[in-house]
C-alpha cells in the first residue's frame, strides 16, 4: 500500500514538473516575482552582477543589467554607478568586467566605482551598504533581474537602505504554446531558485 502511494506521489510530481517546464503553468508559477518598480532619482546607481562568458563577454543576463544601468546613468537618475559582485574564487570577475563595458559605453571612469570583494547576493548588499554609509549616501537605485528584486529588496530593507529598483525583464512573456515550449524550463529553474532563496535568506536572518 505504501509503495503504491510513494508511486503516485512520484507520477503527480512529475506530471507537475512536466506541465511546469514545458507550459505557460511557469509563467503562473512565477508571477509572484514579478513585481513592478518604479525607479526613482538617487545618490547611486548600484548595478548587481551577474555571469560571464569569458574575460571580456558578460552573459546575457548581465548585459541586460549593465545596458539597464547605462540607461539609467544616461537619463540622469544618479552620477554614480557601484558595480558590484565578483567570483573571483571561481575566476570570475563580473563586476570588473561590467564596468568595462560601462566605461566602453561612455561612462567615465571616476564615476564607477567597483565593489569586487562580494560572491553573493547578501554580501554586496552589504558592500554596498558600506560604501553608501562611507559617502553619506543615503539612496540607491538598484538594478537586477526582475524575479531577484522581491529577495534583494528585502536584504536592503533589513540593512536600512533606502532603495528603487529597475526590474530588468529575462524572459518575454508567453503569446503562445510554441514560444514558451523554449523557456518553461529556464523561467521554472530561475524561480525555483528565487524561491529557495527567499527560505534560505530568511532562515539566516538576511531578511
Amino acid at each position: 500500500m505504501q509503495r503504491r502511494g510513494l508511486k503516485w506521489t512520484l507520477g503527480a510530481l512529475l506530471v507537475l514538473y512536466l506541465l511546469l517546464t514545458t507550459s505557460s503553468l511557469a509563467d503562473i508559477y512565477s508571477a509572484p516575482l514579478r513585481v513592478r518598480f518604479r525607479p526613482q532619482k538617487s545618490d547611486v546607481i548600484v548595478l548587481l552582477s551577474s555571469g560571464e562568458v569569458d574575460s571580456d563577454w558578460l552573459s546575457p543576463d548581465a548585459t541586460q543589467r549593465t545596458l539597464g544601468a547605462l540607461k539609467l546613468y544616461k537619463e540622469h537618475y544618479a552620477p554614480w554607478i557601484i558595480s558590484s559582485g565578483s567570483q573571483t574564487s571561481e575566476g570570475w570577475h563580473q563586476a570588473e568586467l561590467q564596468a568595462t563595458w560601462l566605461d566602453r559605453a561612455g561612462v567615465p571612469k571616476e564615476a564607477i566605482i567597483v565593489e569586487g570583494r562580494s560572491e553573493r547576493t547578501y554580501r554586496s548588499a552589504v558592500e554596498v551598504a558600506a560604501i553608501m554609509a562611507q559617502r553619506q549616501w543615503k539612496s540607491a537605485l538598484v538594478v537586477t533581474s526582475q524575479m531577484d528584486v522581491p529577495r534583494v529588496r528585502l536584504v536592503f530593507q533589513k540593512l536600512g537602505v533606502q532603495t528603487s529598483y529597475l526590474a530588468v525583464p529575462e524572459f518575454r512573456r508567453p503569446t503562445h504554446l510554441q514560444l514558451f515550449w523554449k523557456q518553461a524550463f529556464d523561467v521554472t529553474f530561475h524561480a525555483t531558485y528565487e524561491y529557495a532563496g527567499l527560505a534560505y535568506y530568511k532562515w539566516k536572518g538576511f531578511i
